[in-house]
């Protein structure tokens, strides 16, 4: 049976990747979002990751997006899994098209390096009313993917 509330992974390098596959292996409806339309559309034709993690086929219900607005406006949970220095403009891109109540996790390591704040406190000010939660752990990105355990 598969989770009803949609996840949008907004990042498509290899730890976004990686728990988009994850996520959808796992029945989750998910979309994976890179900023990139030619390198989603390369993605969606050979169902893989080939720059990040190219032997790491994509399950079947994993969708694909560069775009931002649809992708962000039709999911319960937004996962944000970009490099720190990037952090703080993609909630500015994401924050039009957040529905209240959508949950903001984040995967991402760090400082914010223009500020020196932690992501938190970025998430906190932007999303104020929402609920919010990070990943952490280890960032190995290809045994998550696998289902291999980590240490």
């Amino acid at each position: 049976m598969s989770d009803p509330t949609p996840v949008a992974v907004i990042g498509a390098g290899s730890w976004g990747t990686a728990l988009a596959v994850l996520l959808a292996r796992n029945e989750v409806a998910t979309t994976l979002w890179g900023r990139s339309a030619a390198a989603i559309v390369e993605m969606a034709t050979t169902r893989t990751n080939a720059r990040y993690l190219p032997d790491l086929p994509f399950p079947d219900g994993l969708q694909l997006s560069s775009a931002l607005e649809t992708t962000v406006r039709d999911a319960g949970t937004v996962l944000v899994v970009v490099p720190s220095h990037a952090f703080a403009e993609t909630l500015d891109q994401i924050a039009p098209w957040v529905a209240p109540g959508v949950g903001i996790v984040w995967a991402t390591k760090g400082f914010d390096p223009a500020s020196g704040r932690f992501l938190h406190e970025l998430v906190a000010e932007r999303f104020p009313a929402h609920p919010a939660a990070v990943v952490t752990g280890p960032s190995f990105a290809h045994e998550v993917a696998r289902g291999l355990p980590t240490r």
